[in-house]
């Protein structure tokens, strides 16, 4: 179980990674992020992210311990807040204005019906936020039974 939960954390690591910096279009569309917004995107999940791998291959005690604990339903609270909120709800697609979804994502692959004026997730938003919700089973399984 403890590979496992280290080899999806690896994966979601990955797949962001990969998704971010290689242009792979129709499924992302990197090549309308600004240089500053790659590397901001990239290194900071990278860091973040990677930590989350780094605690996972530590001992269970402190600081190794909850990082993962609290980091990764962390992400996943900041993906519902930035694509299935938005999508879902008018008032919030509304006041999340200042995202630029129409250069960065409106072109990419979309498993479920665009709804005018709201942000629709996308097909490679949705895969990350699959793999980060079993990253986030894992770790827990992982992390509470050791």
């Amino acid at each position: 179980m403890h590979y496992l939960t280290i080899s999806i954390a690896l994966l979601l690591l990955f797949y962001h990674q990969v998704t971010t910096w290689l242009p792979l279009f129709p499924w992302n569309d990197v090549k309308n992020y600004s240089p500053k917004e790659l590397m901001l995107e990239a290194g900071s999940n990278f860091l973040l992210m990677g930590l989350g791998v780094f605690c996972l291959t530590q001992n269970n005690t402190g600081f190794f311990c909850y990082y993962p604990l609290i980091y990764y339903p962390f992400l996943f609270t900041g993906e519902c807040l930035q694509w299935w909120l938005p999508y879902f709800s008018v008032e919030f697609a509304k006041s999340k204005t200042n995202f630029d979804y129409e250069r960065l994502f409106s072109r990419t692959t979309k498993l479920s019906a665009h709804k005018p004026g709201r942000r629709t997730p996308d097909a490679n938003h949705i895969v990350l936020h699959l793999i980060t919700i079993m990253t986030i089973i894992l770790v827990y399984m992982d992390r509470l039974r050791r």
